[in-house]
């Protein structure tokens, strides 16, 4: 409705409208996700106490990420995009984070 105002007072053209309003229906319905994921290459020279040529060591333990998609398989495929298999990287696991509507709480608090 503002943009109607603005377009009819301004005389102006908005040509990409349609598109704004397909990014912002597209961020509603995206999830979210946890992923934890290593590194095997660096874990192995960990072990022997060696460096890696191209990763931390800290690469050896599992690193928490959060990632935004419509799906698991989404989420997934952004990671490996990210951090590839071929370079040594392992997805540990995938969690989808649930939002919660937080109650305030009824009564005294002691």
């Amino acid at each position: 409705e503002a943009l109607k105002n603005i377009q009819e007072k301004y005389q102006i053209t908005v040509y990409f409208l349609p598109m704004l309003e397909s990014l912002s229906s597209m961020n509603n319905d995206l999830k979210r996700f946890e992923v934890s994921i290593y590194n095997q290459q660096v874990r192995e020279l960990d072990r022997e106490n060696k460096d890696h040529p191209n990763f931390a060591r800290d690469w050896a333990h599992l690193h928490f990420l959060t990632y935004e998609a419509e799906s698991e398989a989404g989420a997934i495929q952004q990671v490996q995009k990210r951090h590839p298999e071929r370079k040594g990287f392992v997805i540990d696991k995938i969690v989808e984070i649930k939002e919660y509507d937080f109650v305030k709480p009824v009564g005294r608090r002691y």
